[in-house]
């Protein structure tokens, strides 16, 4: 009886994830999607384009740099719509004097040669802005699938956690993933971070229960196959998880030393993990076969040595990895993924984009050590941070109470495999991550929050009972400030992307902490603004935006490029619609003489669309 009623719980909370998710995204006006909800921001331009490509070439030269996961799962919701689909002609080579179409794409061809070179954004606008398409209609039913399968993963989480803990330690885990703002807006679309941050979650617990099991000599082959398939969904959603293999190899090892201690053991354990990780690649290269089928072995090579990472690694790896391509499908399919994982070494070793923190711009150099935790602290809700640093200091200060020394108490840790993997592919991850300047956004420790949420579900459960002051203990304190999380979400619906939490002064102040996908990601207001527009019958607008949606089909003939930095300025009483993103580069960029910003203009402000989009009228 208490078993189900905290399943019906978690099934009610995973509903309302869904319902959430898919309403803050689409809105409510399904019969004019253009002016509802959230706008095609910038990396669902690719995404939505390269699972639909996916499906119908079976070839991946778009995108690699992202394994194909969540945009096949986009790409068979696209499938709904019967989208019109751009011709790849056999033009392998870029003519003399070839200039790219421009919107409106009308029965425009994609020539292979900008196949090849990966041109996935260009190829994104012609295939949703193809004068055949919707693609409102498109991106609605891409962010349907990928919400409906997080809303299933979320579920499956709560499920596995429950058999390895216990059912009211997964739901409340499951509370502070779900209820979270930030889970909902990287969950509503078509983007990789959310799921595979589930994923990388799940495989860990999919890992940790079968070492229980194993413990328990309980262990069998349906564990087995459990652990390795989970690992290599995870593997096949984002190539950060990488660090899942070594972290959890470590994980495993401390776990079995600690429980038996015996060379047999030892090495039983390392034939176990090695047949775990086979079996994994071997997953992993049958879910890419269907991916490469229709790539030729030439063109695959070449893709090889445009990405290969030369800073990085020895370019004699290519003597080894070149010959893979022909030899059958097995290790073609293998190749492919080999070279995602080498785009991303490529991407880690520099950032080359303008980071915009706490009121300064950053280069390559990056944002510093403090970026991620003060988006920590300031992106996530206070609700959930206050049950954070509770159950921390709990346990710290029973830590300090036990007696015995270290010892007992660190075989009591590592006797509970789930938390102990957990905490190592944190640390793990944190490490790579934080030795990188690459730096766009909180989303990039996505499986670190989502597993930082599990442990802290762990820790209420286990000081449950625990008396915080007088009569109140942690679980009146959670039926409280749970209460006002749930207030807190509702209230901030539907601009889950742009929030934050009153540490940074709210959702529409916390864009001076930081910018891009922490609160625009390129365009999210784009369909507010086009309904402002038609509300305020405007017909004639300048934008600055970092957005790769094609901006006239939004906003109509009326729409003009602008950019304040050249000099210039529209006439007396036009409208300069202004992104966030750009806003607050020109304004922290110190080389600019002040008539060149855009805070001339604050005193002049017409409307805020959104959170993200600020309107000026031209004095």
């Amino acid at each position: 009886m208490i078993k189900n009623k905290y399943k019906l719980s978690a099934i009610l909370i995973c509903l309302a994830f869904f319902s959430l998710a898919l309403f803050s995204s689409a809105g409510f006006h399904w019969n004019d999607l253009k002016y509802s909800g959230n706008g095609i921001i910038a990396d669902e331009i690719p995404h939505i384009a390269s699972g639909y490509y996916y499906l119908k070439t079976h070839r991946y030269f778009l995108n690699p740099e992202h394994p194909p996961l969540v945009k096949d799962v986009a790409g068979l919701g696209e499938s709904i719509a019967r989208p019109s689909f751009p011709d790849i002609t056999d033009v392998s080579e870029e003519p003399e004097g070839f200039q790219r179409y421009g919107y409106p794409f009308a029965g425009t061809d994609f020539p292979s040669f900008l196949e090849r070179k990966n041109t996935q954004a260009y190829f994104g606008q012609m295939y949703l802005f193809d004068a055949r398409n919707n693609p409102d209609r498109i991106a609605f039913f891409g962010r349907l699938t990928v919400i409906f399968v997080n809303t299933l993963l979320l579920f499956g989480l709560y499920y596995i956690v429950s058999k390895l803990w216990n059912p009211r330690a997964a739901l409340l885990g499951l509370f502070f993933i779900a209820t979270s703002q930030f889970s909902i807006a990287h969950g509503s679309f078509v983007v990789i971070d959310f799921m595979s941050g589930l994923l990388a979650i799940i495989a860990t617990a999919g890992f940790a229960l079968f070492w229980k099991k194993y413990a328990e000599k309980k262990a069998n082959v349906w564990y087995f196959f459990l652990a390795s398939f989970l690992l290599a969904l995870a593997e096949v959603s984002k190539f950060s998880s990488v660090i899942l293999p070594p972290a959890l190899f470590v994980g495993g090892l401390i776990f079995v030393l600690t429980v038996r201690r015996t060379w047999k053991d030892f090495f039983k354990y390392i034939g176990i993990y090695a047949a775990m990780m086979v079996v994994m690649f071997f997953l992993i290269t049958l879910f890419y076969i269907p991916h490469v089928i229709g790539m030729g072995n030439a063109e695959m090579v070449q893709q090889l040595w445009d990405n290969f990472p030369y800073d990085s690694l020895p370019q004699s790896l290519m003597a080894y990895l070149a010959p893979m391509v022909s030899m059958n499908i097995f290790t073609k399919a293998l190749v492919e993924y080999i070279n995602g994982v080498l785009m991303v070494m490529g991407r880690m070793s520099g950032s080359f984009q303008l980071t915009y923190f706490m009121g300064h711009l950053y280069h390559s150099e990056g944002a510093g050590a403090w970026y991620f935790p003060v988006l920590y602290f300031t992106k996530l809700s206070l609700g959930f941070l206050f049950f954070n640093l509770a159950a921390l200091f709990f346990l710290a200060r029973k830590s300090f109470k036990d007696r015995g020394g270290i010892s007992p108490r660190f075989k009591k840790f590592a006797a509970n495999p789930f938390g102990m993997f957990l905490f190592l592919f944190a640390y793990f991850y944190m490490v790579i991550t934080l030795s990188s300047t690459f730096q766009i956004g909180l989303r990039h420790i996505m499986p670190v929050i989502i597993g930082a949420a599990v442990l802290t579900g762990r820790g209420v459960d286990l000081f449950w009972e625990q008396k915080i002051w007088r009569k109140i203990r942690l679980k009146h304190a959670f039926m409280a400030v749970g209460a006002m999380m749930l207030v807190s979400l509702f209230a901030s619906f539907p601009y889950y992307l742009s929030h934050y939490n009153l540490l940074a002064g709210g959702t529409w102040s916390g864009y001076k902490v930081a910018t891009d996908s922490n609160y625009d990601w390129g365009g999210s207001d784009v369909r507010r603004l086009a309904d402002w527009m038609r509300d305020n019958n405007v017909r004639e607008i300048y934008t600055d935006f970092f957005a790769d949606v094609e901006l006239p089909y939004y906003l109509g003939e009326g729409q003009h490029n602008f950019n304040i930095e050249d000099g210039w300025m529209p006439p007396s009483g036009s409208y300069i619609a202004v992104s966030n993103y750009k806003y607050m580069n020109n304004t922290s960029s110190f080389w600019l003489p002040a008539e060149k910003k855009y805070s001339i203009l604050m005193k002049n402000l017409a409307a805020r669309v959104g959170p993200t989009i600020f309107v000026f009228k031209v004095p």
